[in-house]
């Protein structure tokens, strides 16, 4: 069985809900990402396991041309009917996996992954294919959702009772520790953070279903250090996403 299988299962039903979601079209973290991974109009970019797109648009607005790697197909219709909406012709999907990238050696002049990177099997992997296709001077951001390293597998415990193909989110410390073991250098962070309801943060899957009704019994029963980590005040919570950026010498 494909290591990847719950993840295309669940993308590839939800697709639709994904693009519609303006957490992940507008919140703050992907204007922090733009910010840091210093885009210019000659670049050529890739946005690996790109889902609707979001990040992708938004860096063709900038640079000469950006590819959208993933492995969904109904994902890669959202990214490419994204483009047409905001009329960009410069945004070229492609069908692939993150830790098997189909591109040459020295592609790239930056490589961006947002909200995405917790469902990846092998960090490790994908970050080292990142730096394979990457130009000299080139630059990673990633974006995923993290917590301390006090909480990390608390949240990620969480997290997987919402969606199955959740594999676990890192620290900070988690991400320097991975981009350093590939090679890169300079390596920098932001954390945004912002609440959210449970209902926000469950979406796109039901309250009342038993992923819904399991994830309201975890916060009911969870340890206090994971309660007043995230801030859970019985409606709402802290969560949070590290933007990471790092550059190939």
């Amino acid at each position: 069985m494909d290591e990847y299988d719950k993840t295309k299962e669940f993308f590839s039903k939800n697709s639709q809900n994904y693009a519609k979601s303006q957490s992940h079209a507008k919140d703050n973290d992907l204007k922090i990402l733009m910010e840091m991974i210093s885009l210019r109009g000659d670049m050529i970019g890739l946005d690996a396991a790109t889902g609707s797109g979001f990040t992708a648009i938004e860096m063709a607005k900038s640079i000469s041309k950006v590819y959208a790697l993933d492995m969904v197909d109904n994902m890669l219709s959202e990214t490419a009917k994204l483009a047409k909406e905001n009329d960009l012709h410069n945004v070229i999907t492609v069908k692939g996996y993150v830790d098997s990238m189909p591109f040459e050696d020295k592609k790239f002049d930056v490589v961006t992954c947002r909200r995405a990177a917790h469902h990846f099997a092998d960090k490790d992997k994908f970050a080292s294919e990142a730096f394979r296709v990457l130009r000299a001077n080139g630059r990673i951001g990633i974006d995923d959702m993290t917590a301390p390293d006090s909480i990390i597998n608390d949240l990620n415990n969480f997290e997987r009772i919402r969606d199955h193909s959740h594999m676990h989110a890192a620290s900070v410390e988690g991400w320097k520790h991975i981009l350093s073991h590939a090679g890169f250098k300079d390596i920098k962070y932001r954390v945004y953070s912002r609440r959210m309801t449970f209902e926000e943060w469950l979406y796109p899957v039901k309250e009342d279903s038993p992923e819904g009704k399991e994830s309201r019994a975890y916060f009911n029963n969870a340890r206090d250090g994971f309660i007043s980590g995230i801030e859970w005040d019985g409606k709402s919570f802290k969560k949070s996403w590290a933007v990471i950026t790092g550059i190939k010498d």
